[in-house]
């Protein structure tokens, strides 16, 4: 089911696509709020300039996870562990935004959203988002 989602950063809006994905369970395991996992495009849009060499070099796998301590949280930066399929206790980088709106519904104040390595696309647009399955109930998120 594809959805019409806003997000901010900064102040900053950015528009894309959103998709529910039923079998996306991924929450941070400090804070216990939802991740939602964004193509890297939409990421480098959304986010400050201040934050691009990060992002890039995490999606060129130059990123260094043991250069990130504690300290990288009052950026509102996150390592969220995850497992697919296909690979076993990885690392995804995520980032604290201001809010998102799915279909012009405030669903999370202060979303959890996670950058894939890899790009992907919705219905011909690389500015997409896989929503997490607690997405789906209605009404406002207070994580």
């Amino acid at each position: 089911m594809y959805k019409a989602v806003l997000l901010s950063k900064n102040n900053h809006l950015v528009s894309a696509l959103g998709y529910i994905d039923t079998g996306n369970f991924l929450k941070d395991q400090k804070t216990n709020r939802p991740v939602a996992i964004a193509s890297p495009d939409l990421m480098i849009e959304l986010m400050p300039k201040a934050y691009h060499p990060i992002i890039y070099s995490y999606i060129n796998g130059a990123f260094s996870f043991t250069d990130c301590d504690v300290n990288c949280e009052h950026i509102g930066l996150h390592l969220i562990p995850y497992s697919t399929i296909c690979s076993k206790c990885e690392l995804m980088l995520a980032f604290d935004c201001d809010f998102l709106f799915v279909d012009k519904k405030i669903i999370q104040n202060k979303p959890l959203i996670g950058i894939s390595k890899e790009n992907f696309t919705l219905l011909n647009t690389n500015m997409c988002i896989l929503l997490n399955r607690k997405f789906m109930k209605r009404g406002i998120r207070k994580w």
